[in-house]
């Protein structure tokens, strides 16, 4: 995991995430989002004061998580259709073999 600095702003880990979405490792994905997450919490405490000529970085991480948080759930759509096109051709096998065909 990437240890952070809590006064520079956090890299989102997106390729890792994705080679690990892609490996089937949810766990590990899950990891890499939580130790994200711990850092930007970190980065951005009540009491921390950010460093305005850190704004521009912080405003494309935030465009970075957006960008990829559409992805993930354009991913999560495109898995949701395939099981349902699995759970239709289910049903039509099911009822062909209940047949008698």
């Amino acid at each position: 995991m990437t240890d952070y600095a809590p006064d520079a702003v956090p890299v989102l880990p997106a390729e890792a995430i994705r080679v690990a979405l892609g490996q089937a490792d949810l766990d590990m994905a899950a990891a890499l989002l939580e130790a994200h997450d711990r850092a930007v919490r970190q980065a951005l405490t009540a009491d921390a004061l950010l460093d305005p000529r850190q704004a521009q970085r912080w405003a494309c991480l935030l465009q970075e998580q957006q960008a990829f948080l559409e992805e993930l759930a354009r991913l999560r759509d495109h898995v949701g259709e395939q099981l349902r096109q699995l759970q239709r051709h289910q049903r039509g096998a099911r009822a062909y073999l209940g047949s008698g065909a």
